[in-house]
């Protein structure tokens, strides 16, 4: 399955949650991929402590092989395709978008003939952009990230309608939210998933403990029985139906 994660704006956990997605889904025994594709801040290697040598820019640029530019972390099901900090976007490296879509299927295809790999997640930039427009057409399902926050709000609205265009099965998943609010906001973030006609996850409450990690540590490992995974478990369940 293609999966992609979307947010407006930085700072929602995406990035955080789709490190700690992969991870629960490697320990069902699934093969699982995560391709950063914010070529403008990647983040998915620093989270998974990866040295790199060749990353995903290099292999759209015709620099290396889809084989060099895949890293497992540690032993187990996870592989990472990481990405380098980069001035233009995705589809800016290719004379059309139709180039740059063709490029990234091919790498899709040759990594899970090579790896087996069942499930593939990718770690969109922030915003609307080419390169997230891009992963988003190429996907089974898109989903957003979003806090609380008006402007996130708006963002979403926006990225929801732009997923509609393109024809792509779009969720919505709310992240960081105040525990002490979090009956109430449900009520609120189902009425606006309701109106846009889009899958709501679910709603995942503000940890201080991940929060504290700084995207630099994988709850996921230590703790699969963790408020934070529990809660993950609960929206793959949903996304993955």
């Amino acid at each position: 399955m293609l999966l992609s994660f979307h947010s407006y704006k930085g700072g929602t956990g995406k990035t955080t949650f789709v490190g700690n997605l992969g991870v629960m889904l490697a320990g069902q025994d699934k093969k699982v991929c995560i391709i950063d594709t914010d070529v403008n801040g990647p983040g998915i290697h620093s989270l998974f402590d990866i040295r790199y040598d060749m990353t995903l820019i290099d292999f759209l640029q015709g620099v290396c092989k889809a084989d060099e530019v895949i890293y497992r972390h540690e032993d187990t099901g996870v592989y990472v395709v990481p990405s380098k900090a980069c001035e233009e976007d995705i589809s800016a490296m290719f004379g059309t978008p139709g180039e740059a879509k063709e490029k990234l299927l091919d790498l899709i295809k040759k990594i899970r003939e090579s790896y087996g790999i069942e499930h593939f997640l990718f770690d969109c930039s922030p915003g609307i952009n080419k390169s997230s427009l891009l992963t988003m057409n190429i996907v089974d399902k898109a989903t957003i990230v979003s806090t609380i926050d008006i402007q996130d709000i708006r963002g979403t609205y926006l990225l929801s309608n732009m997923s509609a265009r393109l024809g792509t099965q779009a969720a919505l998943l709310f992240n960081r939210i105040p525990r002490d609010k979090k009956n109430d906001i449900s009520e609120i973030v189902s009425d606006f998933s309701n109106k846009l006609g889009t899958e709501l996850l679910g709603l995942i409450s503000y940890d201080e403990s991940v929060a504290k990690t700084w995207s630099r540590k994988i709850a996921m490992k230590d703790d699969q029985d963790c408020e934070y995974c529990i809660q993950v478990k609960k929206i793959a369940e949903k996304l993955l139906k």
